[in-house]
């Protein structure tokens, strides 16, 4: 890539000059042009010298036969190029302030998978009724994608569950994520309820695939009582995993947000297990040294706020 260089005029040309220039250009004469600008006539006359002295060149010349000014040819252009340069800073100043009024920005976010299908959707749909000019984007991934994708800056934010042990990321609090075991209706754990842990393996244990925030929440709670997290059976999906378990498969650890319907709907029983539901919880992280935009921290702040949380489920049941 070629280095753009700083040519002699940047050094030389100021903005305020070529505003002066275009105001006496537009207006006819250096008095008008002290009047538009509030300046004294002689400040105007002292810019335009300074200005022609910049420049190299004379910028105008007397009209013949009547007073006032005309351009020379270097003053002709320089005076369409005067204008094309305010333009594009009036412009440019437009849009920082839109982005800084949240009225132009986008934010992306990248949540796990089962907050990013089941809770974030909630948040976003909820900031785009106050900030409709806000683009936003929900990549829904595992965890560990999530991590890349802040540490490449392809995401603003990320909502996870359990963070990670890097000093680089900032985290806050977002939503508790209660978590508990489910079968089918049918599965014969539901006739000998409440069950152990152990019981509960033997179900057989069908887990998401590694990387997941859901099968490393089910991995730490097994390892804690002494028990060997094997699965029977991984599956990359909470959809494929909430039907083989619904099929009668066998069992396996849920956040609650993620089977309310299949609950209602009577597909899936939440299984009465000692010591469950575990109270768990989501948080929003980002890279400390990144610079969030004005729409990435006004969404961030929005996470915190009551508005959009009315539809979160609680846990179950409780034993």
């Amino acid at each position: 890539m070629h280095e753009l260089r700083q040519s002699p005029l940047e050094r030389r040309v100021t903005l305020h000059q070529l505003r002066i220039f275009k105001t006496v250009v537009d207006r006819g004469t250096f008095t008008r042009a002290a009047e538009t600008l509030s300046l004294s006539q002689p400040a105007v006359t002292h810019q335009m010298q300074s200005l022609a002295k910049a420049i190299g060149q004379p910028l105008f010349q007397p009209k013949s036969g009547r007073g006032g000014i005309d351009l020379t040819p270097v003053g002709r252009e320089l005076y369409e190029r005067a204008g094309r340069i305010l333009a594009l800073i009036h412009e440019t100043d437009t849009v920082i302030g839109e982005i800084a009024g949240l009225r132009r920005g986008s934010v992306t976010v990248a949540g796990d998978t089962t907050v990013g299908i089941y809770v974030v959707p909630d948040a976003l749909s909820a900031f785009h009724r106050e900030h409709p000019e806000i683009k936003l984007r929900l990549e829904v991934v595992n965890r560990n994608r999530v991590r890349e994708l802040l540490m490449n800056g392809e995401a603003d934010l990320g909502v996870i569950g359990r963070l990670w042990a890097e000093p680089i990321f900032a985290a806050v609090p977002l939503v508790e994520n209660y978590l508990m075991w489910f079968c089918a209706p049918g599965h014969p754990l539901v006739r000998r309820e409440p069950v152990s842990l152990r019981d509960v393996v033997s179900g057989p244990l069908l887990l998401r695939e590694p990387g997941s925030g859901t099968r490393e929440a089910a991995e730490s709670i097994l390892r804690k009582h002494g028990i060997d997290p094997v699965p029977d059976m991984e599956m990359a999906s909470n959809g494929a995993l909430k039907r083989a378990v619904a099929g009668g498969l066998g069992v396996t650890l849920f956040s609650t947000s993620a089977v309310r319907l299949e609950v209602e709907a009577g597909l899936l029983h939440p299984l009465r297990v000692r010591g469950f539901p575990l109270r768990r919880m989501w948080h929003v992280v980002w890279l400390r040294e990144r610079l969030l935009s004005p729409a990435a921290q006004a969404f961030r702040d929005f996470l915190q706020t009551p508005q959009w949380r009315e539809h979160l489920p609680l846990a179950l049941a409780s034993d």
